[in-house]
């Protein structure tokens, strides 16, 4: 049961760019997806979004892809890296279309996402008039509000500035706690190491790597994935990974 990639494989066009990958993700845990660029990163969230033709992409033991677009948004809350807004509302309004799939109401719900993503002052504000950073925690705040079984979140962290990374690392860990399924995409392995439970390392579309940080974040994982000398560094609680050019 949950989320699942079963033999999970994505071809765009002639290309193959996830095979055969084989993932449980676990409900109330921060799964971090990590891989240089082009392992198919955001491909694997958009299949599990149900966003792409995929085989194996599932949901309860159910095909993905045979739920309703409805059904399927009210599960499954995606956040694309670079989400466009097409028109200039008010932030409250935009977050409000999070509550869409449940045919609107939830004030509550969208006061809730505008609070934990810091961005209530921003409530009357047009939404193009709002900083990359500003725009990126409104768009969290969007998906939140549709409440949804497991949040998909494609590089939360990319136009944040560091107290709002922290904050967000913070409301990502606080979403699982209340029971959410979070999987995200991260290029910071440090970050990663502070966020997640566990960890999805992919290379070239294959699975190189799965399990908990502290099994699978070593430096020759790390090595294997990107090309580089890694050091892994145990610092106040966490872990600190460094690193560098290979030899």
């Amino acid at each position: 049961m949950g989320l699942s990639a079963d033999a999970l494989s994505v071809r765009l066009g002639d290309r193959t760019v996830l095979a055969d990958l084989s993932i449980a993700f676990a409900a109330g845990r921060v799964t971090a997806v990590l891989g240089a660029n082009g392992a198919g990163k955001s491909t694997l969230l958009r299949a599990l979004a149900g966003l792409v033709p995929a085989r194996g992409a599932m949901l309860d033991s159910q095909d993905i892809a045979t739920l309703q677009p409805r059904e399927r948004a009210r599960r499954i809350g995606y956040l694309p890296q670079d989400a466009a807004v097409h028109w200039n509302l008010p932030v409250r309004d935009l977050v409000a279309l999070g509550r869409l799939p449940h045919g609107g109401g939830g004030a509550a719900a969208i006061t809730a996402a505008l609070d934990a993503t810091d961005t209530a002052g921003l409530a009357a504000r047009p939404v193009r008039t709002l900083s990359g950073g500003e725009r990126a925690r409104v768009l969290l705040a969007r998906v939140l509000a549709g409440e949804p079984a497991w949040l998909l979140a494609d590089e939360p962290l990319s136009s944040l500035d560091p107290l709002h990374q922290l904050e967000t690392l913070a409301l990502l860990r606080r979403t699982a706690a209340n029971g959410v399924g979070v999987v995200v995409v991260l290029h910071d392995l440090t970050q990663a190491a502070r966020v997640a439970d566990d960890v999805v390392l992919l290379k070239d579309g294959r699975l190189l790597a799965h399990g908990p940080v502290a099994q699978v974040l070593d430096a020759a994982a790390v090595a294997a994935a990107y090309g580089v000398r890694a050091t892994v560094v145990p610092h106040d609680g966490g872990t600190v990974i460094v690193t560098d050019l290979p030899i």
